[in-house]
């Protein structure tokens, strides 16, 4: 079991960044609304992960015929798309969920949790093909779940007198994330087309 995977899964993962995402629905709903739907996303994300890790790079190649780089390309164009609409024009998640508790858990499975960077970490554990490498993965979605779960037994604390102010900072603070994401998004964009040929794009300092 390589333990770093599990840590850079849990940074692509970024409860933090969930957090922010998911500011409206959270001021929606209540604590225990909230842990059941969140928690079907969990398992939602977790059987994605899973049939990744155990399949490998056999799903793109063999299956569907398609390059990582193709998905890599892909994947960043949503990235991307999802962080502008964030930072033009802030939180607004109820934009996004909207429906049944079942639709909801789907909304906030993908692309909140399930992502091209997110199953890339999960073939990349999985490759080992051993059990504890899927129990990995379900660790950390333990630990993201706690901490997304508490922040919005947080949030429900807060009374109606500091709401306005906490509201704001969230607001800067998604439209900050928005732009790291957003930039993340063009890396693997640009990480895709060199893949498949293009010329390097010289980053700072280097020759």
């Amino acid at each position: 079991m390589d333990l770093r995977l599990g840590a850079y899964f849990f940074v692509i993962l970024n409860p933090f960044s969930q957090a922010l995402f998911l500011w409206e629905l959270m001021r929606s709903m209540s604590w225990r609304e909230f842990m059941a739907v969140y928690g079907r996303a969990s398992l939602l994300s977790f059987g994605v992960y899973a049939l990744f890790a155990l399949t490998g790079d056999y799903v793109f190649v063999e299956v569907f015929q398609v390059r990582t780089d193709a998905f890599r390309i892909f994947g960043g164009l949503i990235v991307f798309i999802i962080s502008l609409r964030y930072f033009t024009q802030g939180g607004g998640s109820a934009q996004f969920f909207r429906g049944e508790a079942t639709e909801l858990a789907t909304s906030i499975s993908i692309p909140f949790m399930v992502g091209p960077a997110t199953i890339w970490v999960s073939i990349l554990i999985g490759r080992s093909m051993q059990t504890l490498d899927v129990l990995l993965i379900a660790a950390v979605l333990v630990v993201n779940f706690a901490i997304v779960c508490l922040a919005q037994r947080i949030l429900a604390k807060v009374g109606e007198n500091r709401e306005s102010l906490l509201g704001a900072y969230f607001t800067i603070l998604t439209r900050t994330n928005a732009l790291f994401i957003g930039a993340i998004g063009i890396e693997m964009i640009l990480a895709g087309l060199e893949g498949v040929g293009l010329p390097a794009i010289p980053r700072p300092g280097t020759n």
